[in-house]
């Protein structure tokens, strides 16, 4: 993630997520930012980050309302840093962050330190820039994407994981199931859990692992946080279910 990219309506949609999953299944958050930095990237002047119609609040105000109220706070671009955050009220004080920078070189250090940090949560979220890594990732671009044995790390500690996929220029529900099943096949897990669709533009895809024991209560909640997110459109979720 990049800080400048704070509140917007993916972000919204994160923290949704997250606070619902938190509080119906009474687990404590852990979220790697997967922090990078744009002139690290050669994205300075890039303004992809000024996504914000929720704050003019309407259905997404009715959606969650307390929500919304503390996310405007990052409408001013000088608050748009992380340790801003918990401060914020938007997740529980008892929330563990890691906000490392993703390093070009030593990585699996890096990881190894975001286990450790993230020995007491239930569940872990990997917020990274664009996603799951690619066969086309470059080692100047991989700081942008989590890699899948490092979800597998957090579920064999038997936390809930979360990552995000952002679909961009291709088909989301292809993309999101083709994901999945890379996951799955590494994480050596017989249970697909269904695959949360955030349809914004670009469309972000969450998706979830879980230890056996709680697959199904895990389940049932994301099917929970779909049904009850308001329709934006006429037969058209703003989340929806890829199952």
């Amino acid at each position: 993630m990049q800080e400048r990219y704070l509140g917007d309506w993916h972000d919204f949609l994160k923290f949704a997520l997250l606070r619902f999953l938190g509080n119906t299944l009474e687990l404590r958050v852990g979220i790697n930012w997967y922090l990078t930095r744009p002139e690290y990237l050669g994205e300075i002047g890039n303004n992809d980050g000024e996504q914000r119609n929720h704050l003019k609040g309407g259905e997404w105000e009715e959606w969650d309302s307390d929500l919304l109220t503390r996310i405007r706070r990052f409408e001013n671009p000088t608050e748009r840093h992380l340790d801003r955050i918990p401060a914020s009220g938007i997740l529980p004080s008892d929330t563990l962050y890691f906000e490392e920078p993703v390093p070009m070189k030593e990585r699996d250090f890096w990881h190894q330190r975001a286990l450790l940090r993230f020995a007491d949560a239930d569940l872990v979220f990997l917020d990274p820039d664009n996603g799951f890594e690619v066969s086309s990732m470059e080692p100047q671009n991989s700081l942008k994407y989590s890699f899948f044995q490092e979800a597998v790390d957090f579920l064999l500690m038997g936390k809930v994981v979360v990552g995000i996929q952002f679909a961009r220029q291709c088909d989301p529900i292809e993309r999101g199931i083709t994901r999945r099943e890379q996951l799955q096949t590494l994480a050596g897990s017989g249970a697909m859990l269904p695959i949360i669709r955030g349809r914004v533009s670009p469309n972000i895809l969450f998706l979830t692992l879980s230890p056996p024991d709680r697959v199904e209560q895990v389940r049932k909640t994301l099917f929970d946080f779909a049904d009850c997110s308001p329709k934006f459109a006429k037969d058209k979720c703003r989340v929806e279910i890829i199952d």
